[in-house]
C-alpha cells in the first residue's frame, strides 16, 4: 500500500521481539481483542500480520500466503513510544496538555513543546511539519523555507 492506517500488536509481538505493524483490516479481523497501539497512517508499509515477525503465534486470516518477511522501516512508534523524548501518547505520567505533530518525512510523532511550539492557535495550520533530525539529513529543505510563510 502506497498508504495505510497501521497498528502494533502487544498482544502478539512482545518486547523481546522485533517491532511489527497491522493494517486495519488485519486489526479489525485478525486481532480482534488485542491490545492495539494506532500507529495512524505509514507509507510503503506492508502488514506483517502472520509472518515471522510474530514468531508463528498465528497465521493472517485474511491473506494465510504472505512473505516470511516485508522489508518495512521500523521504528520506536512500534513500540508504543513517540517523539524526541522517547514517552508513551498519551503519558500518563505528564499533566501537560500537549499537541503531537507527525513529520512529512520520517513519519514520527512530536510534542509540540520538543518542536518548540507552545501552543497551535485555533486559527494556525499544522498540517506538515519536518523534524530537526530530517531537516539536518534533507539540508535542502531549508533552501524553500523563505517561501512558506510559518516556516
Amino acid at each position: 500500500m502506497e498508504r495505510q492506517a497501521l497498528y502494533a500488536c502487544a498482544t502478539c509481538s512482545t518486547d523481546d521481539r522485533e517491532p511489527a505493524g497491522v493494517c486495519l483490516a488485519c486489526s479489525l479481523t485478525c486481532h480482534d481483542g488485542h491490545q492495539l497501539t494506532e500507529l495512524y497512517t505509514k507509507r510503503y508499509f506492508r502488514c506483517d500480520c502472520g509472518n515471522e515477525k510474530f514468531s508463528g503465534v498465528m497465521t493472517c486470516i485474511l491473506c494465510p500466503d504472505k512473505d516470511a518477511l516485508n522489508e518495512n522501516s521500523y521504528n520506536h512508534n512500534f513500540r508504543g513510544l513517540y517523539c524526541t523524548c522517547g514517552k508513551p501518547y498519551p503519558d500518563p505520567d505528564d499533566s501537560v496538555d500537549d499537541e503531537m505533530l507527525q513529520c512529512i518525512i520520517c513519519e514520527d510523532w512530536f510534542h509540540g513543546r520538543h518542536l518548540g511550539v507552545e501552543a497551535v492557535p485555533d486559527d494556525e495550520d499544522f498540517d506538515e511539519m519536518i523534524c530537526e533530525k530530517c531537516l539536518e539529513h534533507c539540508s535542502f529543505v531549508r533552501l524553500y523555507a523563505d517561501h512558506f510563510p510559518g516556516t
